[in-house]
C-alpha cells in the first residue's frame, strides 16, 4: 500500500542557549486508508510530533514526506497550500467561528481555498452534515449547539476539501464518555466510507486500543508500535 505520510529520523530541539530535545529520531510511515492512534502522556512529545506531521512545525533534523513530497523543504506559502488541500485537522477544541452557522463553518475551508462556494460544494457540505447527524441544526450558530454537536461540525469541516489524511489532536478530550464513543464511531464511519487515513493523538488508552494500529511515544521515542487485530 502507498504511504500517505512518512517520517524519517525526525529530531526536534527547542532553545538556543539551553537546548531541549523533544523528539529523538522518529521513524514512522502511515498507509493510505489506515486508522492509527498515537498515545502518550503529557510531555511525551506527541503534540510536537503532531505539529510536524501536520507541517505546522519544522523538524530540527530528518525529513517528512506527505504524498511523496518533501514537506520539510517547502516554504511557508507552499506548506499552507499543502495543508489546505491535502490535510484535514480536528482539534480538542472545535475552533468554530461563533458568528457563522454550522453549515457556514463547514464550508469555510472551501471558501478559503477557492474564493467562492459552488453549488457542488454546497451539496457536498449538506452530505457531510447529514453524515455527522446535524441536518436539523445546520442553520444554528455555534453558540446554539452542544459541545458534542460543535465537535461534529468540526469533523465535517475537516472533510470539506476532501483530504486523504485527517490529523486529530485529542478530538474527544473535552467530551463526556458517551459523546466520546459517538464521535469515535463517527470517525470510524468516515474512515470506512471515504477511505480517509486517520492519525489520532490521544492520552486515552481505551480509544487508542480501538484503532487498527497503536503507537506509543515516551520521552520523545517510539516505545510501542503494534497492529491491533
Amino acid at each position: 500500500m502507498a504511504s500517505v505520510l512518512r517520517l524519517s529520523a525526525i529530531k526536534k530541539v527547542y532553545g538556543e542557549k539551553v537546548k531541549t530535545q523533544v523528539l529523538h529520531g522518529i521513524d514512522l510511515s502511515f498507509e493510505m486508508g489506515s486508522f492509527n492512534a498515537i498515545i502518550g502522556q503529557s510531555g511525551s512529545g506527541k503534540s510536537t510530533l503532531m505539529n510536524i506531521m501536520g507541517t505546522l512545525d519544522y523538524p530540527t533534523e530528518g525529513h517528512i514526506e506527505v504524498y511523496g513530497v518533501r514537506a520539510d523543504q517547502m516554504d511557508k506559502k507552499a506548506l499552507a497550500k499543502l495543508r489546505n488541500e491535502k490535510i484535514g485537522f480536528i482539534f480538542q477544541h472545535h475552533y468554530l467561528l461563533p458568528e457563522f452557522t454550522a453549515f457556514e463553518n463547514i464550508l469555510m475551508p472551501y471558501k478559503i481555498r477557492h474564493g467562492k462556494i459552488t453549488e457542488e460544494a454546497r451539496k457536498y457540505a449538506a452530505e457531510l452534515i447529514e453524515l455527522v447527524g446535524l441536518t436539523k441544526v445546520k442553520h444554528n450558530k455555534a453558540t446554539d449547539m452542544s459541545g458534542g454537536q460543535m465537535q461534529r461540525v468540526a469533523i465535517a469541516r475537516s472533510l470539506i476539501n476532501q483530504p486523504s489524511l485527517i490529523l486529530a489532536d485529542e478530538p474527544t478530550g473535552a467530551l463526556d464518555s458517551d459523546t466520546t464513543e459517538q464521535v469515535y464511531d463517527l470517525l470510524r464511519k468516515i474512515n470506512k466510507t471515504y477511505k480517509t487515513t486517520f492519525i489520532i493523538i490521544t492520552h486515552d488508552k481505551k480509544i487508542a486500543e480501538k484503532a487498527d494500529r497503536m503507537i506509543e511515544i515516551k520521552d520523545g521515542n517510539i516505545v510501542l508500535d503494534v497492529v491491533i487485530q
